[in-house]
C-alpha cells in the first residue's frame, strides 16, 4: 500500500487511498522485498532471496484494483482470568480506543473476545462513526474473565469472521493479544496431551493455512509469562509483527506497530520537538504520547501561533484535536510552511502524519529480521500518479536507513540509538532509493527507519517511513519433555528453522553443555534434535548451540542465545563453552561473579609475583579458554584460531620459566640491624 495516508482523517483517507491506486496502476513500485545480504569485510554486499511474506501488501503495491481493497482487521482479545493480574487496570480499553480512533473509515473490522470459549464483541463492519461508538462501548466486556485459554479457537474465529470458512475472499490482518498459552479445559490425565496437541495444530496446521489464504497475523504478548515462541512463530509464518508488552506504553506501541502495517502512515521526521511541514501538505497529524500525569502538549505554528487543549473551544476551524490521559492527537488541515514545534512532554513513538501528493512509498518494510542476516531495502519518492522528476529538486536530496532497538533497561530513546543504532546511507538513482542493511546484532523489538531530506524550491523537504520489526535467532531452539513447574529438566532439545532459507542441508549445529559436546541429529528437513544428559534438579547451565550455514556461495557461524536449563535452580552450573553472545552482560548471568573473581585473583597473583604452582595450570587453561573463545568470536578460519591459541601458548611458557626461575633462585640472607 502507498504510504501517505493520514491515520488520522478519514476524508484524507480515501484521496490518500486513490492517489495509491492511481500511482499503482500506472507505474510499477521498486519492492522493500527483504533480502539476506552477507557483508565480507570488503563491503561488499552478496544478496539472496528472503521470503518476506505480505500478500496484502503485494495486492496494494501492484494492482491496479488497489482502489477497492480496504482495510480488513480483525482483533482478537484474551479475556482469561489471568489477565486480571496482568492487566488489573484494563489497558488493552486504552489501547483498543486508540486503535478505534486510528483505524480509517472504509475499513472493515471485528472483535472477538477469548477464554474458554469465544465471544464475539462486534460484529465484522464497515468502520464508521456508529462502529467506533460500539466499539468504544466494549470496555466492560473485556472484563468478562473466563478460567481458560482457548488460544486455538480465538485466532481461527477471528481469522475466518464472517466468512463461512478460513478461504474467505481478500487479504485480512488479525492483532491476537495474550497474556497466557494454549490452556483448555480437559479432565487432569488428558490435559497436558490436549494442550500440546492444540499448540502443535498452531503452529504446523493453522498457521501455513493462515499464510496461504493472505491472513497476517500481529501477535502482542502482555506478560513475559504467555507463549512468546508460539506467538513469535504465529507472526513470522504469516508475515505479521511480534510484540511483547510489558507496560501500559508498550501495549499502546504495541497495537500502533500492528497498525502502521496495516495502514502506513507518511511520515515527516519530529526531532528535538520539531518538525518541518512543506508547502505540498494538504494535512498533518501529529500523535503526542505522554505520560497519564503530564500535561496535554501545546503546539506552535511557524508563524508564532499558539494552539492548545485549554483553548480547544477558539482552535480555528482546520484543528481537531482529541485528548487522552497517555497520548493527543491533533489534526491541522492546510498547514502553514515552515517549522511547527511542540511544547511539553513528547514521548517514544510520538509521530507526525501527513497528507500530501509528495509521498516516500515502498512496500511494508520486513516485519521481521534475522540476526547474522542482512536484508535489502528500496523506496520511491513519487509525486501523485509518478515518480518525481523534478531533476533539480531530486539532486538536492539525501537519505539513510536506521535500525535502532527498542528502548530497553531504563536506556532512553536517544542512548539506545546512539550506543546499538545500525544506519547506513541510501543510494539514488532518480527518484528510486535503495540500500543494504548489515546483519542485525541485537535480538528483540526494534524501529527500522526510512528518510529522505532536502530542499524544494528553497525550503526544507523531508519523509519518512518507520515501522516496528523484530530481531530474532534464525533458528528456534525448544524443550522436549520435562516439566518446568516441577523443575525436571528436557530430556532434548528441538531446533527448528525460523529463516525461511535454512535447512538440514545448508546448515550444521554444534551444541555443547558445560564445555562437552552434544548429540545433534536432523529430525527433518528444517528441524535438529540435541540430546541432553541428566542434570541434577537444582544446578542451572547453559546449552550453547552455533549454526554453520552455507548459503548462497558464503559460509557464516552465529552463535545462538544460550538455552537455560533450570533456569531457576539454586546452583549455577560453570560456563565452560564460551563468553556471552554479544549484547549479552556478565552481570545478566546468574553464578559467573565468582568464577570471574577467581579468574583476576589468579592474574593478580601472577602479577604479584606469589601465584602458586600448583595453581598454574589453572592460569594457563584460563587464558586458552580466552584464546578460544577470542578465535571462536573474532575470527572462522583455522589460521586465526592458530594465532590465537600460539600466543595463548607462548604466554603461558613465558609463565613457567618466570616460575621456575623464581623458584630456583637463592633466597636473599636477611641481617638484623645493629643496635
Amino acid at each position: 500500500m502507498l504510504a501517505g495516508i493520514s491515520l488520522a482523517s478519514p476524508s484524507a483517507f480515501a484521496e490518500q487511498a486513490s492517489s495509491a491506486a492511481n500511482a499503482s496502476a500506472s507505474e510499477p513500485m521498486s519492492e522493500s522485498v527483504s533480502e539476506p545480504v552477507d557483508e565480507s569485510s570488503s563491503e561488499q554486499a552478496e544478496q539472496m532471496p528472503f521470503v518476506a511474506r505480505d500478500v496484502a501488501s503485494e495486492v496494494n503495491a501492484s494492482s491496479g484494483s488497489a482502489r477497492d481493497i480496504a482495510p480488513d482487521l480483525r482483533m482478537a482479545i484474551d479475556v482469561s482470568g489471568s489477565m486480571k493480574h496482568n492487566d488489573p487496570t484494563n489497558l488493552r480499553a486504552s489501547a483498543l480506543d486508540l486503535l478505534v480512533t486510528l483505524l480509517p473509515e472504509r475499513s472493515r473490522a471485528g472483535l472477538w473476545g477469548f477464554g474458554e470459549q469465544v465471544q464475539p464483541l462486534l460484529a465484522l463492519g464497515a468502520v464508521d462513526a456508529g462502529w467506533k461508538q460500539a466499539a468504544r462501548g466494549l470496555e466492560g466486556r473485556l472484563d468478562d474473565y473466563e478460567q481458560y485459554t482457548d488460544l486455538e479457537a480465538g485466532l481461527r474465529a477471528a481469522a475466518e469472521g464472517a466468512d463461512a470458512s478460513i478461504d474467505g475472499q481478500g487479504p485480512r490482518q488479525v492483532i491476537l493479544l495474550s497474556d497466557g498459552m494454549v490452556d483448555l479445559r480437559e479432565p487432569s490425565s488428558e490435559k497436558a496431551a490436549s494442550d500440546s496437541a492444540s499448540r502443535q495444530r498452531i503452529t504446523d496446521e493453522l498457521t501455513p493455512q493462515l499464510a496461504a489464504h493472505n491472513i497476517t497475523v500481529h501477535t502482542v504478548a502482555l506478560s513475559r509469562n504467555a507463549d512468546i515462541d508460539l506467538l513469535q512463530q504465529v507472526a513470522d509464518g504469516t508475515g505479521g509483527l511480534a510484540t511483547v508488552a510489558e507496560t501500559p506504553e508498550d501495549l499502546l506501541r504495541a497495537f500502533l506497530g500492528a497498525l502502521d502495517r496495516i495502514v502506513p502512515g507518511e511520515l515527516v521526521p519530529l526531532e528535538d520537538k520539531r518538525f518541518t511541514i512543506d508547502g505540498s501538505v494538504e494535512e498533518f497529524t501529529a500523535l503526542v504520547f505522554h505520560g497519564p500525569d503530564d500535561s496535554a502538549p501545546v503546539l506552535i505554528a511557524p508563524d508564532g501561533q499558539r494552539y492548545s487543549l485549554a483553548d480547544k473551544a477558539s482552535l480555528p476551524e482546520g484543528v481537531r484535536w482529541e485528548h487522552q490521559p497517555r497520548y493527543d492527537l491533533i489534526t491541522v488541515t492546510d498547514p502553514e510552511a515552515g517549522q511547527w514545534r511542540i511544547e511539553g512532554q513528547v514521548g517514544v513513538d510520538s509521530r507526525i502524519t501527513v497528507v500530501s501528493d509528495l509521498a516516500l512509498v515502498s512496500r511494508p518494510l520486513p516485519a521481521t529480521l534475522y540476526r547474522g542476516f542482512g536484508y535489502s531495502l528500496a523506496a520511491s519518492l513519487v509525486d501523485g500518479a509518478r515518480d518525481v522528476d523534478e531533476q533539480d529538486f531530486l539532486a538536492t536530496l539525501d537519505g539513510n536507513a536506521r535500525l535502532v532497538p527498542e528502548d530497553e533497561g531504563g536506556m532512553s530513546a536517544e542512548t539506545a540509538a546512539v550506543t546499538s543504532a545500525q544506519q547506513r546511507g541510501l543510494e539514488r538513482d532518480g527518484a528510486q532509493f535503495s540500500v543494504n542493511m548489515p546483519p542485525p546484532q541485537q535480538p528483540g523489538g526494534a524501529r527500522l527507519t526510512l528518510t529522505i531530506e532536502g530542499q524544494r524550491d528553497g525550503a526544507p523537504f523531508a519523509r519518512q517511513l518507520s515501522q516496528r520489526t523484530s530481531v530474532v535467532d534464525p533458528l528456534l531452539v525448544e524443550p522436549i519433555g520435562g516439566n518446568a513447574q516441577n523443575a525436571t529438566p528436557p530430556s532434548a532439545l528441538e531446533v527448528s528453522a525460523r529463516h525461511p532459507l535454512l535447512n538440514t542441508a545448508n546448515t550444521q549445529l554444534d551444541a555443547t553443555l558445560q564445555g562437552e559436546p552434544l548429540s545433534v541429529a536432523e529430525a527433518g528437513e528444517s528441524r535438529w534434535r540435541i540430546e541432553l544428559p541428566p542434570l541434577e534438579r537444582d544446578v542451572s547451565a547453559d546449552v550453547q548451540i552455533s549454526a554453520r550455514i552455507a548459503l548462497g556461495g558464503s559460509s557464516r557461524v552465529i552463535d545462538l542465545a544460550p538455552y537455560t536449563l533450570n533456569e531457576n535452580a539454586a546452583r549455577r552450573a560453570a560456563n565452560l563453552d564460551r563468553s556471552p553472545i554479544e549484547g549479552e552482560s556478565f552481570g545478566e548471568i546468574q553464578g559467573l561473579d565468582q568464577a570471574v573473581e577467581e579468574k583476576e585473583d589468579l592474574n593478580d597473583l601472577l602479577m604479584k609475583g606469589r601465584l602458586p604452582i600448583d595453581k598454574v595450570p589453572a592460569l594457563i587453561s584460563q587464558w586458552f579458554e580466552g584464546a578460544s573463545d577470542f578465535a571462536q568470536r573474532e575470527a572462522e578460519s583455522p589460521q586465526s584460531r592458530m594465532i590465537a591459541y600460539a600466543v595463548a601458548g607462548v604466554i603461558g611458557l613465558l609463565v613457567v620459566i618466570m616460575l621456575v626461575r623464581r623458584m630456583t633462585r637463592k633466597p636473599t640472607q636477611r641481617e638484623e640491624p645493629h643496635v
